[in-house]
């Protein structure tokens, strides 16, 4: 049983290798240490400190790359997005989103060299989180993304001009652009002695990667996973459909392609009195077959003040015990 929990938000050594030494003490196999455009940029010393450090206190790293280029998922802003609105995703209504196209040639550089700094470290894996095209909860039907460069991808394709719609033959060209990027990332992550696990947001969101299946069979996939995180006023019984249902689909495609499935179970926001739900996640996942699981975050999120949890001590220790209880 792999049992984890991902770390952010500190990059004290002492601090940061405190807390590990506490998360090997309470029986945790891996950690994941998020790794920023920030951390690239001033802390990748540091970064491989931290890192190497929680190897050496016996756990197993998985990193991410938190937030870059707002590809990926994470609470982390984007100066390459920033600093480069010409490569920025272009919405359905005509307007410019906070995030690069993963189309781009500048895009794919810049992930080079991230992967080369976390191939200075001893991380064994790299953890692809929630590749997606941009999307808004508030607003899902206003899509992504129709810059110059995918319209161009797009007519090259079908032979036509991109429609203003979300068809479905717009759906497969936002699909197979974003599993060629993963194709070629995770190859270069394992050329550099990585392993790749590919994390998938759940269907409901219209993050433009539907066809698990597609990832899993690529050819340095190693690992698939799911986030399905409860939204606030959910229904126990919700929690563990989802996460029941999320779990078994994880582990018949990652059984039929040959790779392991990993399951992320919410300890953020959690509101007072529904505690319980995290370890109703952990069950659910477990019972569906999943013998690696994750929480987002470590210590329920409780010094990210945006996401954390009404009693951080009380769902961190729910966590925990649904783990110990496996």
């Amino acid at each position: 049983m792999i049992k984890g929990t991902s770390y952010f938000g500190v990059r004290n050594p002492k601090w940061a290798l405190a807390d590990m030494k506490e998360l090997a003490e309470l029986g945790f196999t891996h950690v994941l240490h998020t790794y920023s455009e920030e951390d690239l940029k001033y802390y990748r010393d540091t970064m491989r400190e931290i890192i190497d450090g929680s190897v050496e206190l016996g756990l197993e790293v998985y990193v991410n790359p938190w937030g870059v280029g707002r590809v990926f998922g994470g609470e982390a802003f984007s100066e390459l997005t920033a600093g480069r609105p010409e490569l920025s995703q272009v919405a359905q209504d005509g307007s410019l989103k906070p995030a690069i196209c993963p189309g781009t040639s500048e895009f794919m550089e810049f992930m080079q060299e991230w992967l080369e700094a976390v191939a200075e470290t001893r991380a064994a894996h790299v953890f692809w989180d929630e590749p997606h095209f941009y999307f808004s909860k508030g607003d899902l039907g206003n899509w992504a993304c129709r810059c110059g460069h995918c319209q161009s991808l797009y007519r090259k394709g079908f032979g036509a001009d991109m429609p203003g719609e979300l068809t479905e033959s717009v759906r497969d060209f936002r699909e197979t652009l974003l599993v060629e990027t993963l194709d070629k990332l995770t190859k270069a992550a394992k050329r550099l002695g990585k392993k790749n696990t590919v994390c998938m947001l759940p269907p409901w969101f219209p993050a433009g990667l539907d066809d698990w299946e597609r990832i899993a069979r690529l050819e340095a996939v190693d690992e698939i996973a799911s986030d399905p995180y409860q939204e606030r006023g959910d229904a126990p019984e919700l929690v563990a459909r989802r996460y029941r249902e999320t779990a078994e689909r994880l582990v018949k495609t990652a059984e039929t392609a040959g790779v392991s499935s990993q399951m992320w179970v919410k300890n953020y926001q959690i509101e007072a009195g529904r505690e319980r739900d995290v370890a109703v996640a952990v069950r659910a996942s477990h019972e569906a077959g999943i013998r690696n699981i994750f929480c987002w975050s470590y210590r329920s999120t409780e010094y990210l003040s945006w996401l954390r949890s009404d009693n951080p001590e009380l769902a961190w220790r729910e966590y925990c015990t649904a783990l110990a209880e496996l």
